[in-house]
């Protein structure tokens, strides 16, 4: 039997009573539901055939099941290449799989997914990283597991690829050094201040910047230090460029996850059926492409690197479920230790998973 949803965002999720959200349109609405409709006569008869969708399969033939919708957000950079397009190949492929089941991938940005889920909408499944606070997840029936995506002993949230936090220099870093002239590559949600505190080190002398800028000040002289991620060591690769990459093991939440928010049970059946597709040996062989790492096996690289950043990519971390309020006291805790203050640090070794 099957259970149903959970609250994860609530104090303790194991203990409250699990109920299934419902979702209902109140007539003021009328009028975005005929736009909505435009919106989906157009999906079916532009979109959707462009992506490998034809009207046949939507009239009956080919044994037509369902259609999972799947939404995309990404959260922080990648590697190379785009996640969204990696997923909806996977879909095509899983497609021929499993005959009359359709996948259907949606890349939204953290604002995007946020306004439609005021809107009442709700995919099958997300693939999504930190900070964006869903809630009434369903267990993922899945042998692949994360300390940060478990809550009463079930899997609500499971990782299908990641990054890593690393410091960029022009020479080796003695451990535990105070970092001078140094970029801070910062992006909405992820957390460099924890993984350079939590990994032994502090910053003397700095300035933040969004990650693009922070490459950019680094490869341009304008800084000796770039507390970056794998995004930059595939940038520095692609330009021939050469760094001392100094590995951040200490802290790492450069997730993607997938969860199941449908309420369908047969829809639910066939999203774990996808994601198993995806988290398979075989599709997570072929993540390197993205210059990203997996969860679960070690891979080849060009970029040296990679290589050396992989090896650390296990580090400690925060729950996938933390609330919205307590992420962003993290974040400002974070800053702090990572500028030398003791009991910041201490505070934020709490939080972690």
């Amino acid at each position: 039997m099957r259970k149903k949803e959970v609250n994860l965002f609530s104090a303790h999720p194991a203990e409250k009573e699990k109920k299934t959200r419902r979702f209902r349109l109140p007539a003021g609405r009328f009028a975005a539901c005929i736009a909505c409709a435009a919106a989906l006569i157009f999906a079916f008869a532009f979109a959707l055939p462009r992506a490998g969708f034809s009207e046949g399969k939507f009239a009956g033939e080919q044994n037509y099941k369902c259609i999972v919708n799947v939404w995309h957000i990404d959260s922080f950079e990648g590697g190379v290449g785009s996640r969204a397009e990696f997923l909806l190949r996977r879909a095509a492929e899983f497609e021929k799989k499993r005959a009359g089941v359709f996948v259907m991938v949606t890349a939204l940005t953290a604002e995007n997914a946020r306004e439609r889920l005021a809107a009442g909408e709700l995919p099958d499944a997300i693939s999504y990283g930190y900070g964006l606070e869903f809630s009434d997840f369903s267990p993922v029936d899945t042998e692949r597991e994360s300390p940060f995506g478990s809550a009463g002993g079930d899997v609500y949230a499971v990782p299908w690829c990641m990054g890593g936090y690393a410091v960029l220099s022009r020479g080796e870093l003695p451990a535990g050094q105070a970092l001078e002239n140094a970029v801070v590559s910062k992006g909405q949600t992820t957390q460099p201040y924890a993984a350079l505190a939590l990994s032994g080190y502090t910053l003397r002398d700095y300035t933040e910047k969004s990650p693009l800028d922070a490459y950019y000040c680094f490869v341009s002289g304008g800084a000796d230090v770039l507390v970056g991620t794998q995004r930059d060591i595939n940038r520095l690769f692609s330009r021939d460029e050469e760094a001392f990459v100094t590995p951040l093991g200490g802290y790492n939440d450069l997730y993607q996850y997938f969860s199941i928010t449908s309420s369908s049970a047969e829809k639910k059946a066939y999203a774990e059926e996808f994601i198993d597709y995806v988290l398979s040996d075989g599709v997570q062989a072929e993540i390197s492409r993205l210059g990203m790492f997996s969860p679960y096996r070690e891979l080849s690289f060009s970029a040296e690197g990679l290589e050396k950043l992989q090896k650390e990519r296990h580090a400690r971390g925060i729950s996938a479920f933390l609330p919205a309020r307590t992420y962003a006291e993290f974040s400002s805790l974070s800053r702090r230790a990572a500028e030398g203050d003791g009991a910041a640090l201490k505070k934020i070794e709490n939080l972690l998973a």
